[in-house]
């Protein structure tokens, strides 16, 4: 494994301090990374690098019961499109194995979907073997996991078997979210029954999946520097924005080249920055407001608007109808692919 590989640092500087109420720049000095602090451009970072950010966390937490706080806050709480892979899916095992092909979208993590014993097994894993991942870390996957699967399946599923690399008190935290006390064990995992493993969830949405799976391949694709850039930088866009991040300069960095570069490749290919964000902004938005209930201001979000008004004023200039008329009026509901 490359240890100069790269990861979003959105899960932590994001989304957990936001929840946790933890200043980002105070936990990103505290972990020994005050120039990422002092930057204003997309935040990656190392596997260590990342893990030592939630290790930071943990101690500054003022909650004591951080990992179930946080994992549930989660997965009731901002609009994460990698999510969708579970959501949108038929069953369990289907959007288990379609999360764990884009796990790394969220950070240095493994994610593995197997049948043991009769049981279907999820464990979490460091992407790289030299670099352990937190045992808070571990449980945080574990309610996440169970969590998001629960509101899928609008149904109280419980685990059988769970287990992960924390104390007794660590364990006991959680045990009552997940429905079972999880085992002291190597291995951050969970497992469960066939029958709920093939229980359909009722969020399934296999139109919104063909969407979501194209832009997070995308994201995969944003460091291949053999795919048109044009197609790169909708990429890093779709796992920027979630983060409020829309700037050239972001992308750039996200991209591993200087915003000129950016720039003038963007120019050979016809197009222009600004372009690109805006037609990645307009088909983001229509698939929201015609595929899913997400409601305006939760969209607004994650297209990194300042809020619902300024998203509105851009979806007007883009098909001449505010977002609500727009949703209500289906057989106008193609401009995606125009």
């Amino acid at each position: 494994m490359d240890s100069s590989q790269t990861y979003s640092n959105f899960m932590a500087t994001d989304v957990a301090c936001r929840i946790l109420g933890v200043d980002p720049q105070v936990m990103l000095e505290t972990a020994g990374l005050g120039g990422l602090a002092r930057s204003r451009t997309e935040m990656r970072v190392t596997a260590q690098q990342y893990f030592d950010c939630w290790n930071t966390m943990e101690v500054l937490s003022p909650r004591p019961d951080y990992v179930l706080h946080l994992g549930v806050a989660i997965s009731r709480g901002p609009v994460i499109p990698v999510f969708f892979t579970l959501s949108c899916a038929p069953d369990m095992e289907t959007g288990l194995i379609r999360l764990a092909q884009f796990k790394s979208l969220l950070g240095p993590t493994l994610m593995r979907v197997f049948w043991d014993g009769g049981l279907l097994r999820l464990e979490f894993d460091s992407v790289d073997a030299r670099v352990p991942m937190p045992p808070s870390l571990g449980a945080l996957q574990l309610v996440v996991a169970v969590e998001n699967i629960r509101g899928a399946a609008a149904h109280l599923v419980c685990p059988v078997a769970a287990g992960f690399d924390g104390s007794e008190e660590e364990r006991h935290m959680i045990a009552g979210q997940l429905g079972i006390m999880p085992e002291r064990s190597p291995a951050a995992y969970v497992a469960f029954s066939p029958e709920d493993a093939k229980r359909p969830f009722i969020s399934e949405n296999p139109a919104l999946w063909a969407d979501i799976e194209a832009d997070l391949k995308l994201q995969l694709a944003a460091q291949n520097d053999r795919w048109p850039v044009a197609d790169r930088v909708r990429g890093a866009l779709v796992d920027l924005m979630p983060a409020g991040r829309t700037g050239a300069e972001d992308v750039a960095l996200a991209l591993g080249i200087s915003r000129s570069t950016l720039q003038r490749r963007l120019r050979e290919q016809g197009t222009s920055y600004q372009v690109v964000l805006d037609a990645t902004r307009r088909d983001m938005a229509i698939r929201y407001l015609t595929k899913t209930t997400l409601r305006v201001e939760e969209i607004a979000s994650v297209l990194a608007y300042r809020d619902a008004n300024s998203f509105s004023r851009s979806f007007r200039r883009w098909t001449g109808q505010a977002p609500v008329a727009f949703r209500e009026a289906p057989k106008q509901q193609t401009g995606e692919a125009e």
